[in-house]
């Protein structure tokens, strides 16, 4: 269900081929809701000549084929679907819910101690803040990793420094008041408090993820003696989570 406020809503044209959909006003949750019903909405009902659909954290891309259509035909037809937000109650969709087993700190977490240390916290705090967190994906970055939004920090953390060059997979990064997993290894130049064996996506399946843009997630501490039963195990849905 999208919030009853819902913030002002603007098409800027974005090249000889695309449209720019911007989110702006009211709060944050809101702004990043209603992003996430017009991603989805457009995905849904594409117009025609729409061949591709980027969402951000309060924007939509939407390019089109400019041989096919008009910037005024896609527009027209954006218009309709935000509208439809507009005056519904938005996306009846219920989130899915994943709980992701990590282990903290040591090799997997190397930025545990100094993120804890700079937020004023002991590491057991840090831990105990983020999973007990609920928090809700805005967009799928780099290599489809999730980036949520939702850590219940007292401050900002920082970004590191100096960006590592090779990351390893399913490492659990925050920066901000924002968490992301690492699907896959990679540069990143987020903070490390953890990392989970769950593989998050496989190449086989239809989609490759089980995730998508409004579910819900929450972490898991587990033991390093836990590695090897978990390792390569599906990141999978569960049922709804409670506190």
């Amino acid at each position: 269900m999208l919030p009853s406020a819902t913030p002002a809503i603007t098409q800027i044209v974005y090249g000889d081929a695309a449209v720019m959909i911007e989110v702006s006003g009211s709060d944050l949750e809101t702004r990043r809701a209603v992003t996430r019903a017009l991603r989805k909405a457009v995905l849904t009902d594409t117009p025609r000549g729409v061949v591709d659909v980027v969402g951000g954290l309060e924007s939509v891309l939407v390019r089109f084929d400019c041989a096919q259509v008009i910037h005024d035909d896609v527009s027209r037809d954006l218009d309709r679907l935000i509208g439809a937000i507009v005056h519904t109650d938005g996306d009846d969709t219920a989130a899915r819910h994943f709980l992701v087993p990590t282990v903290f700190g040591g090799e997997h977490g190397p930025d545990l101690a100094p993120v804890a240390g700079e937020l004023g916290l002991t590491e057991d705090e840090l831990v105990d803040l983020f999973t007990s967190a609920s928090m809700t994906v805005d967009v799928l970055g780099s290599g489809i990793a999730p980036m949520m939004h939702g850590a219940t920090f007292p401050g900002s953390v920082a970004r590191c420094r100096t960006p590592r060059a090779n990351v390893a997979a399913g490492a659990v990064m925050v920066a901000g008041h924002n968490a992301i997993i690492g699907p896959a290894p990679g540069p990143s130049g987020w903070r490390i408090l953890g990392r989970t064996p769950l593989a998050l996506f496989d190449i086989h399946r239809d989609p490759v993820v089980h995730y998508t843009p409004g579910d819900i997630f929450r972490f898991r501490a587990v033991s390093e003696s836990e590695w090897s039963t978990l390792a390569g195990r599906p990141l999978e849905p569960v049922g709804a989570l409670t506190s």
